[in-house]
């Protein structure tokens, strides 16, 4: 868990990759908005502990969003922080007239930039502590309950020197107000206890989104199977016998703290940078499965794999079986298995290198691994523990309980494999400009980096196009902003049909675009150039209200490489003043670097007038 979750509400690509990026070396957890609807509806989801708020924004400005977030009862107390890149006089007077504690303004100090929003972070209790008292690394919280205080007491000592933040509640409701209010990462449960047991606090707290996540181990005198049963259908993930084991506890603590790290980081990566994703506004739910869950049985004694096949022949699952641990790997990697029964004893290589390799591979690592053992021994249970496994079952397998904790793993295993479905998402809308969905500037930069070198290595043309939307501006301050995105969205349209697939498509920025043209010179750059200007003169853009259809044109400038240019900065340089000279010279045109050309067929290029430099030299095509 992070120590602070701060909402960036940002539009510029570049800043809000900065701030992410600044936030994240700095221990903080990150929610990101593009616009302040977006950043309202999120702040509303996930009441961060502070929220940096960009005051030019599209639509809703910042402080207007700000004044909306201090008038809601839930979010009044937040902290915003001001950011803008025009620190003119009375800009923080107003920004503090609209609710903001701070102002903050662009460039940033990237030096003093997390230290600036640690004042404002401070909870009232926080404050009180000594520079020496606050933890120099977030340290995991555990609460701990038992109705006996002694219990509680030993508990804690066996915790101690692992840096944990160790809570303590000596009754159900106790326990029950203390995960709501402190947010642990792990629950060290009692199930005897006077007011509420051990399961009726697990069936609360695992009912309620607020701490449905959090893993909850329930440890019990009670050794039968069905006490057993009836806590993990209650949703507890582990149980522990008295007298505990530090040993045993230490290592389903560690194991247990893992696996909480690793569903929160997924789900705030999938809510920071799916942030033009819309799946990335909602709460994550969970989705029926298409195929039926796929459990891998992996067992040589053949008496057990028919007791246990009959025990699932009748629920909705598809087993495969196997009879030694190459076989296993073998199918764990080439059938989409989700849970595996991994018998310890086996032939060859035994089941805890077999789950120690699993765990270890990025293709095999979320199959849920439950060891089977005729071994008791705690020995046992602690290096199964240790080699990943989720779970661990003594033979002779008590029916019941089985089907309980294959059921809950493959839970967990359908929510991971969804948390992982939305993160590629996200990496994939990372990459993609949200309104138009061609990639964005980020990425066209890191492509042109990559293709510059190559090029130049390689010794062929790489061409760069650089085009606006004349007018744009004008149509946008006209016709208002849903206009002005329907034009980039289907001009957009427009430039991706008329590429290559090996070229890459980019919005640059506002109602610029870019494109990059692996293997081309100027005449052909040119010819998708022309293709391009053209579709856009001819297009009717048909805008909700208007009576008629608008008509845009564009004005495209293009330079290559290593012709014009040697790196990308001077290449994007060359282009973009070919496009500014389009611009001056009447728009609607094509400029190209270094080259005198006709004015009718892209073909009839001539190259540059001796005498001439590159710059004198570019002529543009109406």
């Amino acid at each position: 868990m992070f120590k602070h979750t701060v909402l960036v509400i940002e539009d510029n690509d570049i800043n809000m990759k900065l701030v992410k990026t600044l936030l994240g070396l700095a221990g903080y957890g990150v929610i990101a908005a593009v616009d302040a609807e977006t950043g309202i509806s999120l702040a509303r989801e996930n009441v961060p502990d502070l929220i940096l708020m960009d005051i030019q924004l599209p639509g809703m400005d910042g402080l207007k969003a700000t004044q909306i977030i201090k008038q809601e009862e839930t979010l009044k107390n937040i902290p915003v922080i001001a950011l803008t890149s025009y620190a003119m006089q009375g800009d923080e007077e107003r920004a503090r007239e609209a609710g903001c504690s701070g102002y903050i303004p662009k460039p940033i100090d990237t030096r003093k930039f997390a230290e600036s929003l640690e004042g404002f972070l401070n909870t009232p209790e926080e404050s009180d502590l000594q520079p020496e008292q606050v933890p120099s690394q977030y340290q995991a919280r555990i609460l701990i309950v038992d109705d006996e205080p002694m219990n509680v007491k030993l508990l804690t000592a066996q915790l101690e020197g692992n840096n944990y933040d160790i809570i303590q509640a000596f009754s159900g409701k106790q326990a029950i107000d203390k995960a709501f209010a402190q947010q642990p990462d792990l629950i060290l449960l009692d199930v005897m206890m006077p007011d509420l047991d051990g399961y009726a606090v697990t069936h609360q707290l695992k009912k309620d989104h607020r701490t449905s996540a959090i893993p909850i181990i329930l440890i019990t005198a009670l050794n039968g199977t069905d006490d057993k049963i009836q806590g993990l259908e209650m949703g507890a993930e582990e149980f522990l016998n008295k007298p505990v084991s530090k040993t045993e506890m230490i290592a389903r603590v560690k194991s247990m703290l893992r696996l909480r790290r690793y569903q929160e980081q997924l789900t705030i990566r999938s809510q920071s940078e799916a942030i033009f994703s819309e799946s990335s506004n909602r709460p994550i739910v969970m989705e029926r499965q298409r195929e039926l869950p796929k459990v891998l049985l992996v067992d040589d004694d053949q008496k057990d794999v028919k007791i246990i096949r009959n025990y699932l022949d009748d629920q909705p699952y598809e087993v495969i079986t196997a009879y030694d641990g190459e076989e296993a790997l073998a199918l764990a990697l080439n059938e989409n298995i989700d849970l595996i029964l991994l018998d310890i004893l086996l032939p060859g290589t035994d089941g805890f290198e077999i789950c120690n390799q699993m765990k270890q591979m990025d293709e095999t690592k979320n199959i849920q691994i439950v060891l089977t053992t005729s071994l008791s021994d705690l020995e046992s249970r602690i290096k199964g523990v240790e080699m990943g496994a989720d779970d661990f079952l003594v033979k002779p397998i008590n029916n019941r309980e089985l089907l309980v904790r294959i059921n809950a793993l493959l839970r967990k295993k359908a929510y991971m494999d969804q948390l992982h479905t939305q993160y590629e998402t996200a990496m994939d809308s990372a990459i993609k400009d949200g309104l138009t969905g061609l990639y964005n500037h980020a990425y066209f930069k890191r492509f042109l980096e990559i293709e510059v070198k190559r090029a130049i290595r390689q010794t062929y043309s790489t061409a760069l196009i650089m085009m606006d939307l004349d007018d744009f501006k004008e149509l946008n301050d006209r016709l208002g902003h849903l206009a002005g995105d329907v034009i980039l969205r289907e001009s957009a349209k427009i430039i991706q049909v008329s590429t290559r697939e090996i070229d890459l498509a980019a919005r640059y920025g506002g109602e610029e675009f870019a494109i990059v043209l692996p293997y081309a010179g100027k005449n052909s750059a040119l010819s998708v150039a022309e293709r391009i200007r053209k579709a856009i003169e001819a297009h009717s853009f048909r805008l909700a209200g208007a009576s008629q259809p608008e008509h845009m044109t564009i004005s495209i400038g293009i330079a290559t490489c290593p012709e014009d240019a040697l790196g990308v900065e001077a290449l994007i340089q060359k282009s973009d003043a070919m496009l500014y000279r389009a611009k001056t010279n009447g728009k609607n045109q094509i400029c190209v670097h270094g080259n005198k050309i006709g004015k009718r067929q892209p073909e009839s290029m001539p190259v540059a007038q001796p005498g001439l430099t590159q710059a004198d030299s570019a002529d543009c095509l109406i």
